[in-house]
């Protein structure tokens, strides 16, 4: 399939420079991303990060759906979402309709959410207790398993069977899914590795937490007008973090940034303290003010200081000495983003009433650092718009934004295969 960028306005060709591609009328987006692929991964001070067109080009998300959300293990919803059997919830992936489900023997499926007959949308909204999927245009009726079980009326009024018509191979179509920390995860080309093999490297980076004994507390949402890229860039990089959550430092903090990532698995910023430096000043952080239970069995010399790490692609995770964090980042449209975070803590701690002033410091200490990166996102998706015009390439900070790099060279080593 040939992609290619949006015809630019008269007069607004974006010039030529030493850094980012050159974007021109009718330029082949395989052509671009390989030029971006080739300046992301430069040395970092001589980087040249993802051209201004990959925040707000429909075309280039269409690749992004295309070549990466259909190829990965992409966070669709949360297990809270359908706790019971029969519990449905509508969720887009890749730009595509699917619908998770919990069967009656308790097992999460997935499927495309689109009734084999004329592509009718089969659950428009989050749903409990169902015994069967059935389509409101023309009443077919598929079961929790996704087998096609009725077709009324199909040969004449009082008549499901037509002569020749054969209902088995016309099942809802299902979708590879699987689960971890509470998050539902789907492939939608069936060809990644395993879940497993995905999430691997990020849970024995934080094999001293037992997530098991995790239970859901609550959600909050946001949409932010601005590209998902932008939305996971700002938080795997500590940069920014005097100046836009000055909560989260105090004084003259010895902070250095634990920039890390494995191959195209997760990526992500945890903002080491360098304890070993006498004159460091301890950092404060809103989240860390509770009385909220510890994970049981912490090493005493185990990082608790948290930060935020990018599950690759969409999945935010913060972990906490008291609880888990993560943020599902669902693109809708190139320049809309919807996160819905959910907040896990460590046993009876997630709904004991004792606690809920301690949850509420939690979640508003999130809420908090949300409201003062929505502002900032959401004016850099602006000037994405229009940098490429002013000649004005997106550089890294060497010792800081490594992360940021890395994320942005996972998503173009997708889109350049």
């Amino acid at each position: 399939m040939l992609h290619t960028l949006s015809h630019p306005a008269p007069g607004d060709r974006m010039r030529p420079t030493g850094g980012e591609p050159q974007l021109t009328e009718q330029v082949p987006m395989e052509t671009m991303v390989r030029d971006v692929l080739e300046a992301i991964s430069r040395p970092a001070e001589k980087a040249v990060g993802l051209p201004g067109a990959a925040f707000h080009d429909p075309a280039f998300l269409a690749l992004e759906n295309e070549r990466l959300f259909a190829r990965c293990w992409v966070a669709a919803a949360s297990l809270s979402d359908i706790p019971e059997a029969g519990d449905a919830v509508p969720v887009e992936v890749a730009g595509l309709p699917i619908v998770i489900l919990r069967d009656r023997d308790g097992e999460i499926r997935a499927f495309h959410n689109v009734c084999r007959h004329r592509a009718m949308t089969v659950v428009s909204e989050p749903c409990k207790g169902l015994q069967a999927l059935r389509c409101p245009w023309h009443s077919w009726t598929y079961g929790l398993d996704g087998r096609l079980a009725a077709t009324p009326n199909l040969g004449g009024i009082g008549k499901p069977e037509a002569e020749g018509f054969d209902k088995n191979d016309l099942g809802l179509k299902p979708v590879r899914a699987g689960t971890w920390l509470g998050i539902v995860f789907l492939n939608l080309d069936g060809q990644a590795d395993t879940l497993e093999s995905h999430v691997a490297p990020l849970r024995e980076r934080y094999a001293a937490f037992d997530f098991d004994c995790l239970r859901h507390g609550d959600t909050t949402e946001r949409v932010f007008e601005a590209n998902w890229k932008l939305t996971i860039e700002g938080g795997i990089e500590d940069y920014h973090l005097p100046w836009v959550h000055p909560q989260a430092v105090n004084g003259d903090v010895v902070w250095t940034p634990g920039t890390e990532w494995v191959d195209d698995r997760y990526v992500g910023v945890t903002g080491k303290i360098d304890y070993d430096d006498p004159d460091r000043t301890p950092v404060t952080d809103v989240r860390r003010k509770t009385q909220l239970p510890h994970f049981p069995g912490l090493p005493d010399d185990v990082d608790v200081n948290g930060g935020f790490i990018c599950q690759f692609p969409n999945l935010g995770v913060g972990v906490f000495h008291d609880h888990v964090v993560t943020t599902i980042f669902t693109p809708r449209g190139p320049e809309q983003t919807h996160a819905r975070k959910d907040y896990l803590f460590v046993g009876d701690a997630a709904d004991d009433p004792a606690l809920s002033e301690a949850r509420e410091q939690v979640i508003a200490g999130w809420i908090t650092i949300g409201d003062q990166d929505k502002p900032i996102v959401e004016e850099v998706h602006r000037n994405h718009r229009t940098r490429g015009r002013a000649g004005i390439d997106t550089m890294f900070s060497p010792f800081w934004e490594g992360a940021v790099q890395h994320f942005q060279k996972f998503i173009a080593g997708y889109l350049a295969r």
